[in-house]
């Protein structure tokens, strides 16, 4: 009596870790997938902020001024690829793999939103880059974080990598004529002191 109960529990008990396996297994599997998504986003985002130029530029790279506007509007560019790049794989998560239906729709639905809302500001940003920049030239009434008002009431959002802010510092300041490269969403990918007092506004 005493062996049969005893094959009786061990049967139990390797059923039950057979049973618990099956789950710990699934779990992985789906960790895994999660894990290799994060990992594809994570990689695609790293690219995506490093990739170079690799559109026509609207700016004359011949000219220095002009060329610094390319390579900050550019950057621009980068950081929308890069918005992509979070949102997409995770969009093929939700197609390929099965999950519990409310939270693959939930995903579809998020990623979906996400991939559409990227796509359309990394065109908008791309667009921007090989449009023909603007030349304005004017006064500096106050520059507040990274925008800048001339006199005249227009003003511009500064698109400057952080050491070209630092080194504008001195003389990005009221009272001071400058020259602006500015492309058609009114970012400002290049500015110079305009020492010669500069025409007036366009």
């Amino acid at each position: 009596m005493e062996i049969r109960v005893t094959r009786f529990v061990t049967l139990a008990a390797r059923r039950s870790l057979r049973a618990v396996g099956t789950r710990i297994d699934l779990r992985d599997v789906r960790l895994r997938r999660v894990g290799l998504t994060l990992a594809i986003s994570v990689g695609l985002l790293a690219l995506a902020l490093h990739v170079p130029s690799f559109l026509p530029s609207g700016a004359d790279l011949t000219n220095s001024s002009q060329r610094a506007y390319a390579g900050n509007i550019w950057q621009e560019t980068q950081t929308s690829l890069a918005l992509v790049a979070i949102v997409l794989p995770w969009l093929v998560y939700a197609l390929l793999w099965d999950g519990t239906p409310w939270g693959r729709r939930i995903l579809l639905l998020v990623a979906t939103a996400g991939v559409v809302g990227t796509t359309w500001l990394a065109l908008l940003s791309a667009e921007s880059y090989s449009a023909l920049p603007r030349e304005v030239a004017g006064v500096v009434d106050h520059v507040q974080g990274r925008t800048i008002w001339l006199q005249g009431g227009a003003s511009y959002y500064l698109v400057l990598s952080d050491a070209e802010l630092r080194s504008a510092q001195p003389w990005l300041r009221s009272g001071i004529p400058v020259t602006l490269w500015i492309s058609p969403r009114g970012h400002v990918g290049s500015v110079a002191e305009d020492s010669s007092g500069g025409p007036p506004e366009n």
